[in-house]
């Protein structure tokens, strides 16, 4: 695994320090506004798929450190 730490819902280390920061809410984000971070539901997409057998950990884990945004279209579950 690089550098780059990994989502804790993809295995990243809990008593990493850059583990430990509270996201930021996406610009513009109202408190009633849905989802807080647009990262979250990446994340949750997947440790979902990772888990169910759809791609590999190490895959899932590499495309979130790679680029979040592009994560769910590299690995075919966007």
């Amino acid at each position: 695994m690089s550098t780059t730490t990994c989502s804790l819902q993809l295995g990243g280390d809990p008593n990493d320090a850059r583990n430990l920061w509270v996201q930021p809410a996406d610009p513009g984000h109202r408190p009633d506004g849905g989802i807080n971070n647009k990262k979250d539901p990446v994340e949750t997409k997947l440790h979902t798929a990772a888990c169910s057998g759809k791609v590999t950990l190490a895959g899932a884990q590499q495309a979130i450190v790679t680029d979040w945004t592009t994560a769910l279209s590299k690995l075919g579950l966007s």
